[in-house]
């Protein structure tokens, strides 16, 4: 396929753009939605069905209409003058963005649950500096995805190639192919979900849940009796089926968590190739993406009590974006890694082996004394202070103290965990208290170096260090600050005298 001229999208792109918008109205006017649903339920609004039925005839039209002119006012294109990737869109307000290609960060190619039932796949390219994805293609076939991700990712190589190929005709370029594939089974990813997110997957399960609650006793708000309910909770509700209905909670998120990390992360492939990463997985929602080592600003290695016990920990990369949040979010992770891999692919990227020994700073005491005053203490005595008449004081008494211990036992946890670790050729920040944190990052891809000192923290030579770097910030706080302000002219020297690409 030629991209050197506009191309568009799979015909089927229209249809996919009618689910997508169809899908933002739906979204939009959920509470109207409900609210005719349940009007019509009851008996209600009999008269103007027939206006309902030919409103939602004519939503379905003007969405159809929107997907078609979508689909046929966009168009994607290399422009070879400017050495750009061009995405074209558009109905009434046309834009026009425009990716210098050597900029591009990556090119993923992914595929939803809708474009697996069409049989279609859908392009990303992030840009380096960029906030948000800049070209997304929705719909083109599998080979069309492969063709413009190999053909962005290596035009320049290409282009070289063509070059020397002209002026002398007899070199041969081998064919590159993949040198080592690895899969994560079925029984690692259940590990994996066994041990992690577990706050995560709670917050879904009780937004879950409060909707459920909410929407039901919204539908059957007539239906109810108060007074019945309140009864029955007096007198058949014990302590017994509190437990119970606790244990059936946390085994709920514990399911749920599982089956979120199998969906998420099934059949997960990695294919190292080229001095690259590839990776690809998804059940419902399939995505594909290269990781080029130059382009990793930092990574993280995060195990669990139970993960080390297994054997196991997740692996995260986290490349170039313009906001630190938006790399939160997209940070590239290789769940169940084994202790062997984790080095391996370490080694891959950094070309170096991985360094968690070395010269140690630790927190200073003030970091627990700080922390235990304003997270302990005082949310204790407010408590105490203004809840003194509304409850039993044996219940108020035995809520504050099981807060104040737990509170002061995470507090100390954290306390004794978190290290600046300085190696050789790395900086490490260990860090956590369930799941344990070394965030590492090479010296000369800082960008800025903050050393901050409260007023307070001068008599007792105390501060706090952030390193700042085009993939997120790392930061340490509360530890000795002459040493701190040592370490900040050492890597600030380094960055200067050796003088290497960040990128």
């Amino acid at each position: 396929m030629n991209f050197f001229v506009p191309n568009k999208q799979a015909p089927i792109g229209i249809v996919v753009n009618f689910v997508y918008g169809l899908q933002k109205l739906v979204r939009a006017f959920f509470p109207l939605l409900i609210l005719m649903l349940l009007r019509v339920t009851k008996g209600e609004w009999t008269s103007i069905i027939p206006w309902i039925v030919l409103s939602i005839l004519a939503f379905f039209v003007v969405v159809l209409l929107i997907a078609y002119l979508n689909y046929r006012n966009f168009t994607f294109h290399i422009e070879k003058e400017t050495e750009s990737f061009v995405v074209q869109k558009g109905i009434f307000n046309k834009t026009k963005s425009t990716i210098k290609l050597a900029k591009i960060q990556q090119v993923n190619i992914n595929q939803t649950f809708i474009n697996k039932l069409l049989g279609i796949y859908s392009i990303e390219v992030d840009s380096a500096g960029s906030v948000a994805k800049e070209g997304i293609i929705k719909s083109v076939s599998h080979e069309v995805a492969q063709a413009l991700k190999q053909t962005l990712l290596t035009y320049k190589e290409n282009v070289i190639q063509s070059t020397e190929s002209t002026n002398n005709p007899s070199v041969e370029h081998p064919t590159v192919s993949p040198r080592d594939v690895r899969h994560i089974s079925i029984g690692t990813l259940l590990k994996v979900g066994a041990t992690t997110n577990y706050l995560y997957t709670m917050g879904i399960v009780l937004l879950f849940a409060n909707s459920l609650v909410y929407e039901g006793s919204k539908f059957f708000e007539d239906s109810l009796d108060d007074e019945a309910i309140d009864a029955f909770l007096e007198e058949r509700v014990t302590l017994y089926v509190g437990l119970v209905v606790m244990l059936f909670f946390l085994a709920a998120i514990f399911v749920a968590n599982i089956i979120r990390t199998v969906v998420k992360f099934y059949n997960y492939k990695m294919v190292v190739q080229h001095q690259s990463l590839f990776l690809s997985y998804g059940l419902l929602q399939t995505k594909s993406t290269i990781i080029k080592p130059s382009r990793v600003q930092l990574v993280k290695i995060v195990r669990n009590y139970f993960q080390k016990l297994w054997g196991i920990a997740g692996f995260k990369i986290h490349q170039v974006f313009g906001k630190e949040s938006l790399n939160q979010k997209t940070a590239l992770e290789i769940p169940g890694c084994s202790n062997e891999e984790t080095k391996e692919f370490f080694e891959m990227i950094f070309n170096k082996p991985l360094e968690l020994e070395g010269t140690t700073l630790k927190h200073n005491y003030r970091y627990f004394g700080f922390r235990f005053f304003l997270l302990a203490c005082i949310p204790v005595a407010l408590f105490l202070l203004f809840i003194s008449d509304a409850v039993e004081d044996t219940w108020k008494f035995s809520s504050a103290a099981t807060y104040f211990a737990i509170v002061t036992l995470l507090i100390w946890r954290s306390f004794k965990i978190g290290r600046l670790i300085i190696t050789p050729n790395f900086i490490v920040v260990k860090s956590g208290v369930w799941d344990i944190t070394h965030t590492i990052v090479e010296p000369h891809k800082i960008q800025k170096i903050v050393l901050s000192q409260l007023w307070w923290q001068k008599s007792a030579n105390v501060g706090s260090l952030t390193l700042f770097t085009a993939g997120g910030m790392v930061s340490f706080n509360t530890s000795d600050y002459n040493q701190l302000k040592q370490l900040k002219d050492q890597w600030l020297y380094e960055i200067e005298s050796k003088n290497k690409a960040w990128m």
